[in-house]
């Protein structure tokens, strides 16, 4: 491993180099045939031998420039993970680079749209992105997803109304009727373009209805709550499933907020152990405090996230970063623990006995989000007086 480790940085100077830290921790990793796969076998070794050969000082736009696709992009950034981890990167703003990326792209497929598209992720969608970030935390790569499904279905709703000789100011709601009947389901997303062109002043007031989403579906109350427990109890099931599963059960959290917990998350003040989800420290049941405490207590993986200390209480495989939520997500699965109807069933259940005033900080939920979990969760009587008289009406009762 040291003779790879020499060969690999022949081309940068032995001290003083933005390289030396992760040269000395690579050397002093527990387990070195770890690294020593990766410098046989990996993609981002590779790179990072091309981009060292050049003799120049690394930079996040070298990365950039090698991600001219999508396998690209991918090594691209998993070599960014590691610099970062090992200081040779400074930190940036990965929300804001990767969608103004992805904008560029974009816009050089559609040269006629981009001064628009760029306004438009400028002045919407970059704010809310971060903003979002800031209040709510997780991780970033739901908003950046969020923010590259709006930007493409603007773009196509630009280019077929262009195709149609028509321009943003002369669309109109037949038109717009016309566009989503081919494809309702894929472009109900423009929506959130149109409201801020018309806003601008861009276009006439458009009506794209929002995407109607299925009713979510519970867990029954005994089946949840024997989840919870056995999530509290059962030492046969791994520690960080338990733990998940049970902030999963009791809080309603997103996967992806709950696999990027920080371990200054979990607090303990007078003797009362708390977890702070958003802005609020909750104070927790014994139960799920001991348990808490033990993952965060628990000895630091081996393999490459032993290189660096870990501030996550879900470290991933890479050195420096969390678990990724889709990898928490088929854990919990493996473990017969449903992640949407589990959250579901408690939000239910906090929603019952908490106003959105107080539901939505403690949870990072947005405002109209925390109400309509609220409106969710209230006694409504019309869909029994609905079926009762549908039973009258066919001669049957109900009771």
């Amino acid at each position: 491993m040291r003779e790879r480790l020499t060969v690999l940085f022949t081309a940068v100077p032995q001290s003083g180099s933005q390289y030396e830290h992760m040269r000395a921790a690579l050397a002093d990793c527990p387990e070195p045939g770890t690294v020593l796969n990766w410098l046989r076998n990996s993609h981002s070794a590779r790179l990072l031998t091309n981009l060292l050969a050049t003799g120049r000082p690394l930079t996040h736009d070298d990365l950039d420039a090698t991600a001219d696709n999508r396998s690209a992009a991918m090594t691209a950034e998993y070599l960014r993970g590691l610099l970062m981890a090992y200081r040779v990167l400074p930190e940036r703003d990965e929300l804001t680079a990767r969608i103004t990326r992805h904008l560029d792209r974009v816009a050089t497929r559609h040269p006629d749209h981009a001064l628009l598209l760029r306004s438009y992720v400028r002045w919407s969608l970059l704010p809310r992105a971060r903003r979002h970030q800031r209040l709510r935390g997780g991780g970033t790569k739901h908003r950046i997803r969020w923010a590259y499904i709006r930007i493409n279905t603007a773009a196509d709703f630009l280019t077929a109304m262009a195709a149609r000789g028509l321009p943003i100011g002369q669309i109109t709601q037949h038109d717009v009727d016309g566009w989503l009947a081919a494809k309702p389901q894929t472009r109900y997303e423009a929506r959130d373009f149109v409201v801020w062109a018309h806003r601008r002043h861009h276009t006439r007031a458009l009506v794209i209805p929002h995407r109607r989403k299925a009713d979510p579906v519970g867990l029954d109350e005994d089946s949840h709550w024997d989840l919870l427990h056995q999530c509290l109890t059962d030492t046969a099931l791994p520690l960080e499933v338990r733990a998940a599963g049970s902030i999963l059960l009791l809080f309603g959290q997103h996967l992806t907020r709950i696999a990027a917990l920080a371990t200054t998350a979990l607090t303990t003040t007078d003797g009362t152990s708390c977890l702070t989800l958003n802005h609020t420290p909750i104070p927790l049941p014994d139960s799920l405090a001991r348990l808490l405490c033990d993952l965060a207590a628990r000895p630091a993986p081996t393999g490459w996230a032993a290189n660096t200390p870990s501030a996550w209480l879900f470290p991933g495989h890479l050195p420096g970063a969390h678990l990724s939520s889709a990898v928490l997500g088929r854990r919990l699965a493996a473990n017969h623990i449903p992640n949407r109807p589990a959250r579901t069933t408690a939000l239910i259940a906090l929603a019952q006995d908490l106003p959105p005033a107080i539901l939505g900080p403690m949870l990072g939920l947005h405002p109209i989000t925390a109400a309509q979990w609220r409106r969710r969760a209230s006694t409504d009587w019309t869909t029994y007086l609905q079926a009762r008289l549908q039973n009258r009406n066919r001669g049957s009762r109900i009771t």
